[in-house]
């Protein structure tokens, strides 16, 4: 949502509608959302046209978690779900993932401030740094404004966001910018706890000083025109003048609303929209003419009172309690109800190769399968294999080029269920659930039993590894890449190389005499894993400084072989994209099976910065793993993880840089049988 110039007109305003404040033993409503995507936005190290840098990223959130503990303020983290009110904002979200098509399909290093693509895993990683502060998250059914702002202002709580429709909801509202992050938290004499300094929004002088009672405040958004309605497709006699600024539209729409009761104000809106707009116009008059109360589900959630909210599937049956709970606990992201509720499956945004396949492809097995567990609860009978009997299917978005086009993929009804019903999934043995995830996964039985012999932390990363070679062919030096940073991040972690040794978010390393990996792991040298990453900092893979290389832009993995680490490989950055989206479903549909396979956060392990210039370097050295021979203990676990991987995949990834995979969208969707 939001409404566009209103923050910008606020700011500029000053100290008109903005009052100092520090923010101290208080309880603060933050929008994830917003305050997630802008925390990355203005760090300098994300690096987004590599992928994500999540270790950083989640060091970042941890900071801005530990700043509102050290000031005694307890955050109520709240997200949007996955439910629209009548699809109200549809056209706009297409837009929006419109744009973040062309940002991510256009993001170089070089322009990457300007086309800075929010990580896959970003709010998955502020949840986790949430969780490692016992900070309450909740997961809104809907979308969460609304409610959130309705709830604030029953409970008088502040909201930290820099949402523009917070504004017109008249709560207090404390902009993100305003927080004076550079200075942390300050200590105040006298004071058990330190305050934050910042800003908060004046509701009551922004409506004297409008001259509006504050019952018309929110009807504002709709004449002001936010992101689902133009204001100049009122017929006002205004709309004679030509080319409105903000000043002008606010006294416009101000000075008609003080013409009219409120009760009347719907109407009168109505009435100046052609006919063709009302319906959409009467949508978001229902949103913002929601003045009073508090919002069931949210205060159901935090304080176990009032009624709940059922929310039913398509087929209009009930989801399951467990189901719900997980939801609004943020265990699952808001795609997963929009599956199970519209059979919807929209557009993921990542940065990519435009002239490559969607980088969701490879893993669409993956959706499809957990896309059958949501479905079972309307289709008992749902397979994964094709039967002439469709009983449902499943909207799909897909990136074609440099366009979002819809496809419908089938599901069929099964001679025997084999796949397990989403009511049923607390109480199914966890070895039956195992087998339907190592199906999905094509994991055969030496595989499975493979897996297990790495730590519990990374087996869910190392399966991931193996159906991300199967399905999109990679070259070795991709897959070595992989290894190598997989073995590094996972010994920075254990030993506070550049993370806080406090916010490790590893258990203890598992040393087993009759298992070589775990043992191996558990033995490594921290004085090993000190010269491992200074050789690595001496062939520039790593990010020390602020200071950075510039890059020349590469688009193909098989350039001419070079010691410069400074070529960048869109491609590459392609194909981890594409594991990153395996990667990513493998571990919701992980998730909602209870867990098969052990929980992780094997996802901090993934630096996109540290990744691409890693494959630069292996490209470039054949030989690469004895560059790490003087480091003794981490050299021998590298040589076992490769070895290990390659009786996984028969040592089957590519040794020639060819690219032999599946070309287009409509290859891969007539393997789907679409």
């Amino acid at each position: 949502m939001g409404i566009r110039g209103l923050f910008s007109y606020i700011e500029k305003q000053g100290d008109k509608f903005l009052k100092d404040h520090e923010l101290t033993s208080t309880t603060v409503i933050v929008d994830v959302n917003n305050v997630a995507v802008t925390i990355h936005n203005s760090s300098y190290d994300m690096d987004p046209a590599f992928g994500g840098n999540y270790d950083k990223l989640f060091a970042k959130y941890c900071d801005f978690n530990s700043l509102l503990k050290q000031c005694n303020i307890t955050p109520i983290m709240v997200l949007n779900g996955g439910l629209g009110v009548d699809n109200r904002n549809r056209n706009k979200k297409m837009k929006n993932r419109l744009d973040r098509l062309r940002k991510s399909t256009k993001c170089f290093p070089g322009n990457q401030n300007r086309n800075n693509v929010f990580p896959l895993f970003g709010e998955e990683v502020f949840i986790n740094a949430c969780k490692m502060f016992n900070f309450k998250v909740i997961q809104n059914d809907f979308e969460a404004d609304e409610e959130t702002a309705l709830f604030a202002k029953g409970m008088h709580y502040p909201v930290l966001s820099s949402d523009s429709d917070f504004l017109i909801f008249g709560v207090k509202q404390i902009p993100l910018n305003s927080l004076n992050r550079g200075m942390m938290a300050k200590y105040t004499p006298g004071k058990r706890s330190s305050s934050l300094k910042c800003k908060i929004f004046l509701a009551d002088k922004f409506v004297d000083y409008l001259s509006l009672p504050s019952t018309h405040l929110p009807y504002l958004g709709v004449l002001l025109g936010d992101d689902l309605y133009d204001f100049k497709s009122l017929t006002s006699p205004h709309n004679a003048q030509k080319n409105f600024n903000f000043q002008s539209r606010m006294d416009v729409a101000a000075s008609w609303l003080r013409q009219h009761k409120i009760d009347d104000v719907p109407v009168k809106i109505l009435s100046l929209v052609e006919e063709e707009k009302k319906e959409e116009l009467k949508k978001l008059l229902a949103y913002y003419g929601k003045t009073e109360g508090k919002p069931t589900a949210l205060e159901y959630f935090l304080k176990g009172s009032g009624k709940e909210i059922i929310i039913n599937s398509k087929g209009n049956r009930a989801l399951p309690q467990w189901f719900m709970t997980a939801s609004r606990e943020a265990m699952f992201p808001p795609w997963i109800l929009r599956i199970v509720c519209a059979q919807e499956f929209f557009y993921f945004a990542q940065v990519e190769e435009l002239k490559e396949p969607y980088s969701v492809l490879p893993a669409m097995d993956i959706v499809k399968g957990l896309s059958a567990v949501l479905l079972s609860h309307d289709y008992r009978n749902i397979s994964l294999e094709s039967t002439n009997v469709k009983v449902a299917q499943l909207t799909v978005q897909f990136r074609s080029g440099a366009t979002i086009e819809e496809r419908n993929i089938p599901f069929y009804e099964g001679q025997c269920v084999t796949v397990p019903n989403l009511e049923d999934i607390p109480l199914l043995p966890l070895g039956t659930k195992e087998r339907f995830f190592n199906q999905v996964m094509k994991l055969n039985d030496f595989q499975s039993r493979t897996i297990k012999q790495f730590p519990k932390d990374i087996q869910m990363f190392i399966g991931s590894m193996i159906f991300w070679n199967n399905q999109t062919n990679p070259s070795s030096h991709q897959v070595d890449a992989l290894i190598m940073m997989l073995v590094v991040q996972r010994s920075v972690g254990k030993y506070g190389h550049g993370q806080n040794q406090a916010s490790d978010p590893f258990a203890a390393m598992e040393g087993d005499p009759n298992n070589t990996i775990k043992n191996l792991w558990s033995r490594l040298d921290k004085s090993d894993c000190d010269l491992a990453i200074k050789i690595l900092e001496d062939r520039g893979c790593t990010q020390k400084s602020i200071a950075k290389p510039k890059y020349k832009v590469s688009r193909y993995d098989n350039a001419a072989k070079s010691s410069n680490a400074c070529k960048y490989y869109k491609r590459t950055v392609h194909k981890y994209a594409e594991f990153q989206m395996i990667l990513y479903f493998v571990t919701y549909m992980n998730r909602l099976l209870g867990c098969p396979y052990p929980e992780t956060n094997s996802v901090l392990c993934f630096n996109g910065f540290f990744l691409h210039n890693l494959a630069s370097y292996i490209f470039s050295n054949s030989n690469w793993i004895e560059t790490f021979s003087t480091c003794k203990s981490v050299y021998r676990l590298l040589k076992q993880v490769v070895l290990t991987f390659s009786s996984l995949t028969k040592g089957q990834y590519k040794q020639d840089h060819s690219n032999e995979r599946l070309r287009n969208l409509d290859d891969m969707l007539m393997r789907l049988k679409v």
